[in-house]
């Protein structure tokens, strides 16, 4: 699990914590592992005063996705773009 809290970001001021990477052995997947480590995230994201928890997942990532609905997360209204430059 890492994350990373940002202070302000576009224009915005408010609290925000951005979700970078999570992950959990295959051979413990389905066990509350990634709901234990998120749980205990948001506890120490809450400490510091964290409003929300941004991140990015892959459309066809069901398995954290999954998670992600299952904890509380939902779709954010911006959306999110990229372009290709090579």
């Amino acid at each position: 699990m890492m994350a990373r809290e940002l202070l302000g970001q576009f224009g915005r001021a408010e609290p925000v914590a951005i979700l970078d990477t999570t992950g959990v052995d295959p051979d413990y997947s389905h066990r509350g592992v990634g709901h234990g480590l998120l749980s205990q995230l948001f506890v120490n994201l809450e400490d510091l005063r964290v409003e929300r928890v941004e991140t990015v997942v892959a459309r066809e990532n069901f398995g954290l996705l999954g998670i992600l609905y299952d904890i509380g997360f939902e779709p954010s209204r911006r959306l999110a773009l990229a372009k290709r430059l090579t």
